[in-house]
């Protein structure tokens, strides 16, 4: 049957995730960046709380490997949500080392490009 990928700890919460498209683009056009190796944090200050959403580039060729990639970024996120600011909106975008990085590697970049947001 069926497995749960091993480590997943559950989805985020409706209230903690980015849903509909026109919050994707509104970030896209007009948050701040965050370039790092493995990802790219946009980000921006709203009144909402935390929420955060996932994409990664169809410049990683072949869907398994996409979500592969977005599966391993929202883990990531779980393990270091606690150092993102409360009141931001976050898109995480995948790179190529989101999937071959260490997975520990991937977890240190993203709460040091978080750790950065509070900082600004």
């Amino acid at each position: 049957g069926t497995q749960a990928a091993r480590g997943l700890n559950g989805r985020l919460p409706r209230h903690e995730r980015l849903t509909r498209s026109a919050e994707f683009q509104a970030l896209f056009q007009h948050g701040k960046r965050l370039d790092r190796r493995s990802l790219i944090v946009l980000w921006r200050a709203t009144d909402d709380g935390r929420r955060v959403g996932f994409a990664v580039s169809r410049q990683l060729r072949g869907a398994v490997k996409r979500n592969r990639a977005r599966r391993r970024l929202r883990e990531a996120y779980r393990r270091s949500r606690g150092t993102a600011p409360a009141n931001v909106a976050l898109v995480i975008i995948g790179r190529s080392g989101a999937l071959t990085a260490n997975f520990n590697d991937l977890v240190a970049e993203l709460q040091d490009a978080l750790g950065a947001i509070q900082e600004q």
